[in-house]
C-alpha cells in the first residue's frame, strides 16, 4: 500500500463513529495475533494482570527504574516524526 493509499485507509477510520472506531481497532489488533496464541479474553486479562503485577514490583523493588513520559514521548517523536 503506498502512503498515500495509507494515508486514505487512517482518514477515513478516523472520521468512522468512536464505536466503530473501537472495532476497527479491535479487529486490526485481533489480526495482528498469530493464530496459534490466540487465548480467551479471560485469560488475556488474568495474563496481563500478572504481568502488571510483576512489574509494578519490579519498580517497587528498584530492581528497574522508570524513564519519565515525556522522556519516551520525545524520543519517540525523534525517532518516528
Amino acid at each position: 500500500m503506498t502512503a498515500a493509499a495509507q494515508k486514505q485507509v487512517v482518514e477515513k477510520a478516523l472520521a468512522l463513529p468512536k464505536k466503530a472506531r473501537e472495532r476497527l481497532a479491535k479487529q486490526l489488533w485481533e489480526s495482528l495475533e498469530p493464530v496459534e496464541e490466540k487465548i480467551s479474553p479471560k485469560e488475556w486479562n488474568r495474563a496481563w494482570k500478572a504481568e502488571l503485577l510483576k512489574r509494578a514490583e519490579e519498580m517497587r523493588s528498584g530492581k528497574v527504574k522508570g524513564i519519565p513520559g515525556d522522556r519516551v514521548m520525545a524520543e519517540l517523536r525523534a525517532k518516528y516524526g
